[in-house]
């Protein structure tokens, strides 16, 4: 019997693309047909992400053509229709949050979230019709209908308990979560989810990925997910596409490939040369502070939104010397705590909290906090959106700001410089910050909160969506920080394994309130 001929679904034809006036991925072929559902692998930098825009028709083609063949009994057409192609990212999450507030301390400020949008509001199909910035959408409104898709969506994700915030106040695993719900609504030709598990906590990765299963069973629509690691990539994935360097070093079906990817390791991680990561760090000062001050006190501290309370009766103290996990799932509070350290949530004035031994409200300006703070956080990556050079970035830190618009000359110059070299990123210094690789702006971001040499350092997931060379690159940095130097830090994650060794003490945190507070367990 003879077998029905594979129908073509995209296909890229001899295509190369261009960024900054290079050329990349030259000569790729890649045929995607109906019923495969693909994943994109590859490290940080590879140029996952850069296919996907040219899939989307987001960045032009130097040569060659791509085709779409959407269009039962009709030959392809090189042009997309509004919707056919939805594509959850970082970036589409950074449209979406800035729409709610144009500075990252906007979601803490109660008086800022008075008429802003629930998620109820932006899932509905008068919502979609709008076509808000971040996505497109189809053009004919039928209420019910996606009522019935809303339903499906939200349970599937299991995010009915978000319903009724606000966007402005969630956390970035839940606006991710609410963006996919909002896709499937869509039923688009092709769904894209860039780095999806990125912000998720274990239970929620689990569910989104039985979550990917189902739809690659259903059928509707196709899945394509770009991922770093093997470890990310669902059952349900028929093929993958392996890029390294900005090009294609292997496709095809996933069962022949994923075993070389296993014993390979991950797909063309990188490794960094040892005399490059043993770069000595710059002197920093020790704290002024007596050793006997604690850096943060907090008795019965608690955060309430209207009816809904987001923190319960946390009583915690951190000293010097100490460097501390924050663990719990998502919504479980961590977010907003930091908030409460960062000086960023005016409710930490309404609680009987100290920070670096002054009661809150006693007098203390916000920036007398912050200068003792050096931070890092997904949050910040994404409102970082101008475009400006690595260098600027790490000058930044010298005044807590989101960007450079003071001159940073002299000695500020030369410690922003020393600091990207003892992390070896001394090389990005004039590339731009949006050009590098995730792994490379996280970097970029660490160097910024050190060089005012902060007593303390807040990393709030700093290993979120980094492939795994570069996850083992922050971990060995910064456990060489905490021997090496005065720094005390708080490192949230949901990731148990994922901790530093130098992490001392732990406090989980779940659905708003303390579970446990104590010494790590070795």
């Amino acid at each position: 019997m003879l077998s029905t001929p594979r129908r073509p679904f995209i296909v890229l034809n001899d295509i190369t693309l261009q960024l900054a006036g290079k050329p990349l991925f030259a000569h790729t072929n890649w045929a995607l047909h109906t019923g495969e559902h693909w994943a994109v692998m590859g490290p940080n930098g590879a140029g996952k992400s850069l296919l996907a825009d040219a899939l989307q028709r987001n960045k032009p083609l130097l040569a060659g053509r791509i085709t779409y063949y959407f269009d039962r009994g009709h030959e392809g057409r090189t042009h997309l229709e509004p919707g056919e192609i939805i594509r959850i990212s970082q970036e589409s999450l950074l449209r979406l949050l800035q729409g709610q507030g144009g500075y990252h301390q906007a979601r803490w400020q109660s008086f800022e979230g008075q008429g802003a949008p629930t998620v109820a509001d932006v899932l509905t199909g008068k919502s979609i019709e709008n076509r808000l910035p971040f996505e497109t959408a189809a053009t004919v409104s039928d209420e019910p209908a996606y009522r019935k898709k809303r339903e499906k969506a939200v349970a599937l994700l299991g995010i009915e308990p978000l319903l009724d915030r606000k966007l402005l106040h969630l956390s970035h695993g839940e606006a991710r979560k609410v963006l996919i719900a909002r896709a499937l609504m869509q039923r688009p030709q092709l769904l894209i989810l860039d780095d999806p598990f990125r912000g998720l906590d274990t239970d929620s990765q689990a569910r989104l990925r039985h979550t990917i299963e189902l739809l690659i069973a259903d059928g509707a629509t196709q899945v394509m997910l770009i991922v770093a690691r093997s470890q990310d990539i669902p059952e349900g994935i028929s093929h993958l596409l392996c890029v390294a360097g900005q090009k294609v070093t292997a496709q095809g079906p996933k069962e022949a490939l994923l075993p070389c990817l296993f014993g390979m390791g991950d797909s063309g991680t990188q490794s960094f040369p040892p005399t490059e990561r043993e770069q000595p760090f710059p002197a920093m000062r020790h704290s002024r502070l007596a050793s006997s001050v604690a850096l943060i006190e907090m008795n019965g501290v608690g955060v309430r939104y209207g009816d809904v309370t987001v923190l319960h009766e946390i009583t915690w103290c951190m000293r010097r010397n100490e460097h501390w996990a924050v663990l719990g799932p998502n919504g479980a509070g961590k977010t907003t705590l930091l908030s409460l350290i960062l000086a960023d949530n005016p409710q930490g004035y309404a609680n009987d909290m100290s920070l670096f031994g002054r009661r809150r409200g006693s007098g203390e300006s916000i920036w007398d906090i912050k200068k003792r703070i050096g931070w890092v956080s997904p949050e910040l990556q994404l409102y970082y959106y101008r475009n400006i050079p690595c260098y600027q970035v790490v000058c930044s830190g010298f005044f807590d700001t989101i960007g450079l618009y003071t001159d940073c000359s002299g000695d500020r110059s030369a410690l922003a410089r020393q600091w990207m070299q003892s992390l070896a990123i001394g090389h990005l210094a004039n590339r731009t910050f949006r050009s590098v690789s995730a792994g490379e702006q996280r970097l970029t971001l660490l160097a910024r909160a050190l060089v005012k040499q902060p007593t303390l350092l807040v990393l709030d997931e700093p290993c979120q969506g980094l492939d795994t060379a570069h996850r083992h690159r922050i971990r060995s940095l910064l456990d060489r920080l905490c021997r090496q130097t005065p720094v005390s830090l708080i490192y949230v994650t949901h990731q148990w394994e994922e901790l530093p060794d130098s992490i001392s003490h732990v406090l989980k945190l779940a659905q708003g309130k303390m579970v446990s507070c104590g010494p790590k367990k070795r």
